[in-house]
């Protein structure tokens, strides 16, 4: 005994309804891969603008994120990268500058002394008249001290430019 028969106008109808389901699982499926595309674009796109200021040093903003997946490891291991990039880069200028003020420092400890041995000299000078060894002694230390004191001059203009502290104008010159 047969229950329902189903005719062939009822099988259509059913077929259409099946295809219509089925294409709006379809375009559901489409805009739901659009969709996550779209946002992966984006993270990237703003990971890829993060990294670009890591590189110019700029580590004022974090990538890593709290989800999981091969995306967010990727960001979270360039995150890492840039922590360590900065960590070393505040080293580097902490002995930079640790450099600068030591030298700095030194040749300002050398000035007193330097200058207390040109007066010395300065005295000698007006006796050495009379001797002519102490004569040539003094004319010698004269030079040494103008020796060193042009070295040291020249580390205070070393520290100088390091530090930035000197402009330096480019200009064409035949």
């Amino acid at each position: 005994p047969v229950l329902y028969d189903i005719s062939k106008y009822e099988l259509s109808t059913v077929y259409l309804y099946l295809a219509v389901i089925g294409a709006g699982l379809i375009l559901i499926l489409f805009a739901g891969t659009i969709f996550y595309l779209e946002k992966r674009e984006r993270a990237f796109a703003k990971a890829t603008g993060i990294i670009e200021k890591y590189a110019a040093g700029d580590y004022s903003e974090r990538l890593a994120g709290n989800n999981t997946g091969n995306q967010q490891r990727l960001f979270r291991a360039v995150d890492g990268l840039a922590t360590a990039l900065q960590a070393k880069s505040e080293a580097e200028y902490k002995g930079k500058q640790f450099l600068k003020d030591t030298i700095s420092d030194i040749s300002h400890q050398l000035k007193t002394p330097l200058a207390a041995l040109n007066i010395y000299n300065w005295l000698l000078q007006g006796e050495a008249d009379q001797f002519p060894s102490i004569k040539e002694f003094v004319s010698l230390s004269e030079q040494e001290l103008d020796r060193i004191d042009t070295l040291v001059q020249n580390l205070l203009k070393i520290t100088k430019l390091d530090a930035k502290a000197l402009v330096m104008e480019k200009n064409f010159v035949n």
